[in-house]
């Protein structure tokens, strides 16, 4: 089982060439509402990946927080775990999306701010040994670290996605219940303090986490875990709406590791995922099944490198053979 424990927005994306200047009015050339959140995203990838999978977190008692469960339930994750809130609106993000694919978020945390005891109790109630738990930071920090805590006491494996990283208590230990911590390039060097990116990875490991994968969009992802760096490269494709590429890593990688796939596989297979995603607009409706990963990875697996195959790095982060 995967376990989604974060936040449920309603994306309000907005289709612009360029982003406005200070004081400046654009006229748009689209825009679109759909379901959202870093967790119910997540949530999303994973369930199209086959694994069973469920959310916990929290929406408004509004049209938004139901198009949001309705949302979840047509791609197959279950949502006995989400409460509703009578008093705090459902969580949305507003998201300015360029031609490029490259995009702009601000999000109004809404219920997803009152996520906290409710919720780690029903995270402790659904948690057993060999669960795989995936969390985010869109939701109280110290909510996380709670359920991170009872997670990893209960034997699962522990994914945090640090977003937003300035959401993250910074402590000596702050990732010790983390078994897979996964910024991307930014996040890392922010939560880190310097922005060379194989100090960067280090530093989170001090912090305690066991592994830790740094996601850089057509860079691939990096790799870091008992003092071994590896790079693994991206897909090649036309990105057209990166929102949500993330979330679809952080996804297909926890659906991998439920199924008992080994972590080079899983790693590949969330690549895969996220290169998919951003060749189409929106967030969770943009996202792979896992018989589509599997045929993209097929007509690949000429150019595919496995983790252990894959680039090393050297003491200024930078990729040799």
């Amino acid at each position: 089982m995967v376990i989604s424990f974060g936040s449920i927005n309603m994306d309000l994306v907005v289709l612009c060439d360029r982003l406005p200047v200070e004081g400046e009015t654009l006229v748009a050339t689209g825009w679109l509402v759909n379901p959202g959140g870093k967790g119910a995203n997540q949530a999303v990838q994973s369930s199209r990946m086959g694994a069973q999978t469920v959310m916990v977190g929290r929406v408004g008692e509004d049209s938004f927080g139901q198009q949001a469960l309705q949302g979840l339930g047509r791609y197959g994750v279950e949502v006995r775990g989400v409460a509703v809130d009578a008093a705090a609106p459902t969580g949305v993000a507003c998201i300015l999306v360029e031609p490029g694919g490259a995009n702009r978020i601000v999000v109004v945390p809404g219920a997803n701010g009152e996520v906290g005891r409710s919720e780690v109790a029903t995270l402790q109630s659904l948690v057993a040994p060999g669960a795989v738990v995936m969390m985010q930071c869109e939701v109280p920090f110290s909510a996380v670290r709670e359920a991170a805590r009872i997670a990893h006491a209960e034997g699962a494996t522990v994914l945090l996605d640090p977003s937003p990283w300035q959401s993250v208590a910074l402590g000596p230990h702050v990732f010790e219940d983390i078994d897979y911590l996964t910024p991307n390039e930014r996040e890392a060097q922010g939560l880190s303090g310097t922005s060379d990116l194989q100090d960067a990875a280090r530093r989170l490991a001090d912090m305690g986490a066991r592994t830790v994968i740094v996601k850089r969009g057509a860079d691939g992802v990096v790799l870091f875990h008992a003092g071994r760096f590896a790079v693994v490269p991206a897909f090649v494709v036309t990105a057209v709406d990166t929102t949500a590429a993330g979330d679809s890593f952080q996804g297909a990688f926890a659906a991998s590791l439920d199924q008992g796939l080994g972590e080079d596989e899983a790693v590949m297979r969330a690549v895969a995922a996220g290169a998919l995603t951003v060749t189409r607009r929106g967030a969770q409706q943009s996202m792979p099944d896992g018989a589509e990963v599997a045929r993209f990875l097929g007509a690949q697996s000429g150019d595919v490198l496995s983790v252990s195959g894959s680039k090393t790095m050297n003491q200024k982060g930078e990729e040799q053979t």
